[in-house]
């Protein structure tokens, strides 16, 4: 045989050694590998990287050996013919609705809300209460320091009234900034600050709901696939696994963005760059995972756009370069108090990132919340990892993908691609080396909740089924009867199941006594063990109505002075235990009896025997006792 007629041949088969193996490498990422022994001898392909390097040395090989035969040995003309299979960008192509858009987001809107108050008439009946005592009321806690921050109170905005005298306490956890502000007209205007958070939690479920609509209409010229796909990211499964959570609510910010993005990769202008920048800063100040998560899956989709378009390289520096900067420059504010914390928080463990690091078998795991799918797939075992998107979403998806496909839906796919690899975290492919490079990754804790993100790209991809689905139909009657159906499957898809528990209305009447003067508190009990309450959560929504500075404290960060603390005052108040509160510069203490399970008595009894307090005030709360005591020094 030839030289000529083998080199063909060896690239070929190089061709396909370095798929195989990049094949290999993407399944090791994804499933984690395997192990197994044979007669002894141990046989394991846990690491990707011992498949991409065989690869990238085929292709280097290939490349060096036979540069000028074709990929696979295909030539440039089939290449072309299966290219026009399965991509053809006119397949996305928009016809402009009739109508103007406005009156369209009108209906838009009130489909929305007339969809949501059915799945979420529980709470609509019940804005006084939330699903446990934990996140909710630390959210509320957040959104009303952001509030007396805007009445004057001249204590830094970082720094929180809890973990004193620890600074910079809102750092701990999501500041939540944006959020917060919008709700400051609700708590001017009287409402109940459990009131408040609920308007806020459920209004975030209506905007991203709209703003979806907003970029899917533009996307694929029907109203009717844009409400569908509205429906589905803005009461998305993912939202009620997180019903807890108020930030990671927020995520109409990312859609208004993208309808941006698309606007620049069609015209390359400056202020079109800029403003994704804005958005994508407004969306960091909503939440900070979802800031950070949302710049690389924006990327993987405009890259995508502009691969497909090409344009000239040199018309993107500018707009790029503008954007970037002008992202960084309102970063800043908010990044400086977060890295000045940094001493202190250090940075997320590896280990528990890897907890949070979701497997490919999660987007199998409905929640129980999830009235129709909830313990009916695969288990929820894992926190944060119950995943499972609905049906409806993935069978629309799938739809939509069957080519040929558009510029649209490649770049959607993209993203979608991206973003589930992301969630993955260490077990996927990108994640684990974002992590050793990116700074901002390494703040992180939970890779999973890159699962909103990924959603997008489902909303999208299902809108363009929903399309197809209903151009199959030339009348008006057979559309109409289709679009009813999707709406209908949507419900039953993601109806929920909550369960809800009332908010105390009023705090404990001890603080009145004390309110304005230079104290700090601690509260007892420390340790809570009372179902659906988490520790210190009670006395921070007290602290909403006296703000006064506290020991205690809950946060997604704890100090690591904080547990010795709480463990040092178990035995109170034993001797040992007033000292310690005296060197933390404690000057009154309280006791609520009803949030004691059992031993609130002998409690009381050595607190009143003992010279070291002096009573202050006492009243009842939830009909138990409460005391507020002067620590005497």
């Amino acid at each position: 045989m030839g030289r000529p007629q083998l080199r063909p041949r060896v690239a070929i088969g190089l061709d396909w050694c370095a798929l195989t193996l990049g094949v290999v490498a993407v399944v090791m990422a994804w499933t984690g590998g395997f192990y197994t022994e044979i007669g002894g001898i141990r046989v394991s392909a846990r690491n990707a990287d011992r498949a991409l390097i065989p690869a990238a040395v085929a292709l280097a090989i290939r490349w060096w050996f036979a540069s000028g035969v074709r990929p696979f040995g295909i030539d440039r003309v089939r290449w072309q013919q299966w290219r026009a299979r399965l991509f053809q960008p006119a397949a996305d192509r928009v016809d402009a609705p009739v109508w103007r858009w406005w009156p369209r987001a009108v209906l838009a809107t009130l489909g929305i809300l007339a969809f949501g108050a059915i799945l979420l008439q529980p709470q609509l009946q019940r804005m006084d209460s939330v699903p446990d005592f934990g996140d909710p009321l630390f959210s509320m806690w957040r959104m009303g320091w952001v509030y007396e921050q805007w009445r004057g109170d001249p204590r830094p905005l970082f720094s929180g009234n809890i973990f004193h005298p620890e600074p910079l306490a809102l750092t701990f956890s999501d500041s939540m900034l944006l959020p917060s502000l919008t709700a400051v007209p609700l708590r001017a205007a009287g409402l109940h600050p459990v009131v408040a958070y609920n308007v806020l939690f459920l209004s975030a479920f209506v905007f991203s709901a709209l703003a979806t609509y907003l970029l899917v209409e533009r996307l694929t010229g029907s109203s009717r696939a844009a409400f569908i796909s509205a429906l589905i990211y803005g009461f998305y499964p993912y939202r009620f696994e997180h019903y807890s959570h108020l930030e990671l609510q927020m995520t109409h910010w990312m859609p208004i963005a993208l309808i941006w993005l698309h606007r620049f990769s069609a015209t390359l202008r400056v202020r079109d760059a800029m403003a994704v920048a804005v958005l994508a800063a407004a969306q960091l100040y909503s939440s900070m995972y979802y800031g950070v998560f949302f710049s690389l899956y924006a990327g993987a989709v405009l890259g995508t756009l502009l691969l497909v378009a090409r344009p000239p390289w040199r018309r993107l520096l500018v707009p790029v370069a503008s954007a970037l900067a002008l992202a960084i420059a309102l970063a800043v504010p908010l990044a400086r108090p977060y890295l000045a914390a940094q001493a202190v928080k250090g940075e997320r463990d590896e280990g528990a990132v890897r907890v949070y690091s979701a497997g490919p078998s999660d987007y199998f795991r409905p929640h129980p919340r999830s009235a129709t799918y909830g313990g009916r797939l695969l288990a929820d075992r894992y926190p944060e990892r119950a995943l499972f998107p609905g049906t409806l979403p993935l069978a629309l998806s799938a739809v939509a993908l069957v080519p040929p496909v558009g510029a649209i839906r490649l770049a959607y796919a993209a993203g979608l691609l991206a973003a589930f690899d992301m969630s993955l975290g260490f077990n996927g492919v990108t994640y684990k080396h974002l992590y050793r490079w990116w700074f901002p990754i390494r703040g992180l804790r939970v890779p999973s909740r890159m699962s909103i993100v990924l959603a997008i790209s489902l909303a999208v991809l299902a809108a363009f089924g929903a399309r197809q689905l209903l151009d199959r139909f030339r009348t008006a009657a057979g559309r109409t009867v289709v679009f009813a159906a999707l709406v209908l499957a949507a419900g039953v898809d993601l109806r929920p199941a909550l369960q809800l528990h009332r908010v105390w209305r009023q705090p404990p009447p001890v603080y009145d006594a004390i309110a304005g003067q230079p104290v700090v508190l601690a509260e007892f009990p420390t340790r809570l063990n009372i179902p659906l309450v988490t520790n210190a959560v009670p006395f921070m929504y007290f602290s909403i109505w006296h703000w006064l500075p506290m020991i205690n404290g809950y946060s997604g960060f704890t100090p690591p002075s904080y547990e010795p603390l709480m463990d040092g005052l178990k035995d109170f108040p034993a001797a040992a235990t007033i000292d310690l509160l005296r060197s933390r510069g404690v000057t009154h203490v309280t006791v609520n009896c009803a949030l004691y399970v059992t031993g609130c008595d002998p409690v009381l009894a050595g607190v009143d025997g003992s010279p070291a307090f002096r009573p202050v005030a006492a009243g009842e709360w939830e009909g138990r006792a409460v005391r507020l005591y002067q620590l005497v020094r």
